[in-house]
């Protein structure tokens, strides 16, 4: 549901450098780098940027350990899903990506939504805060941003999916008390998604009907997507 979001608001250009922030496991970076000419991912986690570099290694893709690792000045995407949240300075490190970024760059960012949702799941992954659309926008200026597009993803089931996890997360509360958030962090990152078969199955059983639900409330859900443009005023 989050890619169908996502999807959307991607640049049909094809001959772009794509950069993703904190690449995780390589997931979104397999679809950016089969998709864009160049593609570069950025993840501190030594055991998850080895996943990646191996799932974006058919189209020459590059996983690094550090934005310092990059050019300046040449990105004509930068995206970053699920990982401001877990930032302390999120403003300040949009800024600091934004330095990758070529005149009139587009930024693509995900994020959890609606901050009194915060509960259970946030802590055990490590998220700092959630956000709304105008949090997301005023994050967007303080970079040097300009809002194109914020909008909910994951209505009605990703309500649901949160309710599980939180419930999941208090069964395991004992087990991330006392582990920083970096660390917190760093294990939500290498957190797998279904085989291939099952997620065929639930796309098909779950998936499908709620993303036509997702697409006729864009101002619903558990979870905010959005597009800015690079203006270089922060």
């Amino acid at each position: 549901m989050r890619w169908a979001a996502l999807g959307a608001l991607l640049p049909t250009r094809r001959d772009l450098l794509v950069v993703e922030l904190g690449c995780g496991l390589g997931a979104f970076g397999a679809r950016l780098a089969s998709t864009y000419a160049r593609y570069a991912g950025v993840e501190p986690d030594a055991a998850s940027a080895a996943v990646a570099r191996e799932r974006v290694a058919p189209w020459a893709g590059l996983v690094v350990p550090s934005v310092a690792d990059l050019p300046a000045g040449e990105a004509g995407l930068l995206c970053a899903f699920e990982v401001l949240e877990h930032l302390p300075d999120d403003a300040g490190e949009l800024r600091r990506w934004c330095r990758l970024a070529a005149p009139g760059a587009l930024v693509v960012l995900s994020v959890p939504a609606e901050p009194r949702r915060f509960g259970p799941w946030d802590e055990k992954v490590g998220h700092l805060r959630r956000y709304s659309r105008e949090t997301v926008a005023e994050l967007f200026r303080a970079a040097g941003v300009e809002p194109v597009r914020v909008v909910h993803y994951g209505y009605p089931f990703g309500y649901a999916l949160e309710a599980a996890r939180n419930a999941v997360a208090r069964r395991h509360a004992d087990e991330v008390r006392g582990v920083p958030v970096n660390r917190r962090t760093e294990s939500s990152g290498r957190q797998r998604q279904a085989r291939s078969a099952a997620m065929g199955a639930l796309r098909a059983g779950v998936s499908r009907p709620c993303l036509a639900w997702q697409g006729r409330h864009p101002d619903r859900g558990p979870g905010i997507v959005a597009l800015g443009r690079v203006t270089g005023d922060a």
